[in-house]
């Protein structure tokens, strides 16, 4: 850095350029400028970028991946059954789980996207459908769901 310097120093010190006009000098010294600036950015982005890939190599976000949970509050035990959307239709096998009675139950690290679940309540050997909808998990998400009578 130190020799750049005194090679600019003495180029500028040349009667040749001190013969050109202002503008060249103050062009050439935004050019100075905005090398150096290009340099310490490089030298500095590479240090944290090394950093940021350590963190996210378990992004939920690098994996499009979110957690879903139901929260059962009514008196019946219900088995809940998640249809992930493939293209214009779903998925021929869903994800499927019974939540007890007034307990909880979870998915962890789910594909973010859109769902189709459906609520059914067990009577015996019979189900009933208890509710039936969609709903859109997004990356990172948390998303709780409370069922109540």
């Amino acid at each position: 850095m130190k020799t750049l310097i005194l090679v600019l120093i003495s180029f500028f010190s040349n009667p040749y350029c001190q013969a050109q006009k202002t503008n060249n000098f103050i062009e050439g010294g935004k050019t100075l400028v905005e090398l150096i600036s290009v340099f310490k950015k490089n030298k500095l982005s590479g240090s944290v970028s090394l950093a940021n890939k350590i963190d996210d190599k378990d992004s939920c976000a690098l994996k499009q991946q979110s957690n879903l949970c139901f929260k059962n509050s009514s008196a019946k035990d219900l088995v809940i059954s998640l249809y992930k959307r493939k293209d214009a239709g779903y998925e021929a096998q869903p994800f499927t789980m019974k939540v007890i009675a007034k307990k909880q139950e979870c998915w962890y690290e789910l594909h973010s996207g859109i769902y189709k679940y459906r609520i059914e309540t067990e009577a015996g050997a019979a189900k009933m459908l208890f509710s039936e909808g969609e709903m859109k998990l997004l990356p990172c998400e948390n998303m709780q769901r409370e069922i109540t009578e």
